[in-house]
C-alpha cells in the first residue's frame, strides 16, 4: 500500500468490526474509502484475531493482542473501537493518549456516565476527534431532515416522539441520540420506565423535558423485532413524520382549514428518500465520516459529547424507574457511576 494512504486500525475483531468478512461492518466501510488502508487489528482472542486478519488481508505482523501494542507499533491515523459494550472506555482513552487523530467508537459510548465523561475528556485533552457510531447522523437523507428542521420547516420544535428498538441502552441509544439530533434544546428533567425483563438492559422509555419548552417522548419498550422507528417532529408550523423501515418520509405544513379546529397538516411525501434499509451504506457512511473528520480537521456530526448526552438521559431513565422519581439533569454527584451492564441482547 502507498505510504500516503490513511492508516486505519480496528479494536475488537467481532461481527460489527467485520468478522466473517461482513461487508456491513467497520472494516467493510473502510474498504470502500479509496484513501484508506485497513492496516491493523487488535483482539485478545487469537483465533478471532487471525480469522479477521485473513479475511481482510491484514499482514500477520499487524495483528495485535492488545490495543495498546497496536497503537505503539502500527502508526495509525484512525481507529474504530468495536469491542463489547463493557470495554469501550479503555481502548478509546488509550488511543487518545497515544496520539490517534480520530476514534470512531461503537454505540453506546460506555456503560456509565463516569466512563463516558473520562473518554470525552481524554480525547479533548489530547486533540483526538471522538465520534460515536450513531449511524444515521452520517446519512444524507437524515442530514436533509435536520436541515429542514433547522431552516424552520416545522417552526419552533415543541415535541419529538421517537420509537425505536430495545434494549434501551444498547439500541435505544440510537433513538435518544437521534431525537436530540433534531433539536439543540438541552435535557433538564427525565421520567423513565423500564419493561419487566430480568436483564440489566431491558426495554424502556420515558419523557424528557428540555429547556425552551421542548419535550421528547421515547419508546423503546417493544421487542427488537417489533421496532419500526416511527418518528414525529412537531412544531408550531408543521410536522415531519417518517418510518424508516416502511419507507415513509412526509412533511406537513400547518395550514388554515374551514373545518375541525381551523387548521390541518397538509402532508405530502418527501421526494428522493430511501425506500429500503441498506446496512452496508450505514457502516460506509460512518467510515466515511471518520475519514472526512481527519481530512477536514473537524469535529464529527456525532461527537463524544453527543453520545454522552444520550448515555446520561438513558441512565436517568433507569434511575427514575428504580426510584419512582423524576430525575434532574445533569446527574447529581454519585449518580454518574451507575452502570447499565448492557450485553447487547
Amino acid at each position: 500500500m502507498s505510504e500516503s494512504k490513511i492508516r486505519v486500525g480496528v479494536v475488537g475483531a467481532g461481527g460489527v468490526g467485520g468478522l466473517g468478512g461482513r461487508e456491513n461492518s467497520h472494516a467493510g466501510g473502510y474498504r470502500r474509502c479509496e484513501e484508506v488502508e485497513l492496516a491493523a487489528v487488535a483482539d485478545i482472542n487469537d483465533e478471532r484475531l487471525q480469522q479477521f486478519g485473513d479475511e481482510w488481508d491484514i499482514a500477520p505482523e499487524q495483528r495485535y493482542a492488545t490495543a495498546q501494542e497496536m497503537y505503539e507499533k502500527a502508526n495509525l491515523d484512525i481507529v474504530s473501537v468495536t469491542t463489547h459494550n463493557f470495554h469501550h472506555h479503555e481502548p478509546v482513552i488509550e488511543a487518545a493518549e497515544a496520539g490517534i487523530k480520530v476514534v470512531m467508537v461503537e454505540k453506546p459510548l460506555a456503560i456509565s456516565v463516569e466512563w463516558g465523561r473520562k473518554m470525552v475528556e481524554a480525547c479533548e485533552a489530547n486533540g483526538c476527534r471522538l465520534a460515536v457510531d450513531h449511524t444515521r447522523r452520517f446519512l444524507p437523507h437524515y442530514r436533509r431532515l435536520k436541515k429542514m428542521v433547522d431552516d424552520g420547516a416545522v417552526g419552533d420544535v415543541r415535541t419529538i416522539t421517537y420509537s425505536g428498538a430495545r434494549p434501551l441502552l444498547h439500541n435505544g441509544t440510537h433513538t435518544v441520540d437521534y431525537a436530540f439530533y433534531f433539536t439543540s434544546a438541552q435535557p433538564k428533567l427525565v421520567s423513565g420506565f423500564l419493561s419487566d425483563e430480568p436483564v440489566a438492559d431491558p426495554g424502556g422509555g420515558g419523557m424528557i423535558v428540555c429547556d425552551g419548552g421542548v419535550v421528547i417522548f421515547i419508546n423503546c419498550i417493544p421487542t427488537r423485532k417489533e421496532s419500526l422507528s416511527d418518528v414525529i417532529i412537531g412544531g408550531t408550523e408543521g410536522q415531519i413524520h417518517f418510518c424508516e423501515l416502511r419507507g415513509i418520509w412526509e412533511y406537513g405544513p400547518l395550514v388554515e382549514s374551514s373545518g375541525g379546529y381551523g387548521a390541518r397538516y397538509d402532508f405530502e411525501p418527501l421526494p428522493d428518500m430511501p425506500e429500503t434499509l441498506i446496512l452496508d451504506d450505514y457502516f460506509y457512511s460512518a467510515a466515511r465520516e471518520a475519514v472526512d473528520c481527519l481530512l477536514e480537521d473537524r469535529e464529527s456530526v456525532s461527537t463524544g459529547r453527543d453520545g454522552l448526552k444520550a448515555l446520561e438521559v438513558i441512565t436517568a431513565m433507569h434511575i427514575s424507574h428504580k426510584t419512582g422519581t423524576q430525575v434532574p439533569l445533569p446527574l447529581g454527584e454519585g449518580l454518574d457511576n451507575v452502570e447499565i451492564r448492557s450485553t447487547g441482547q
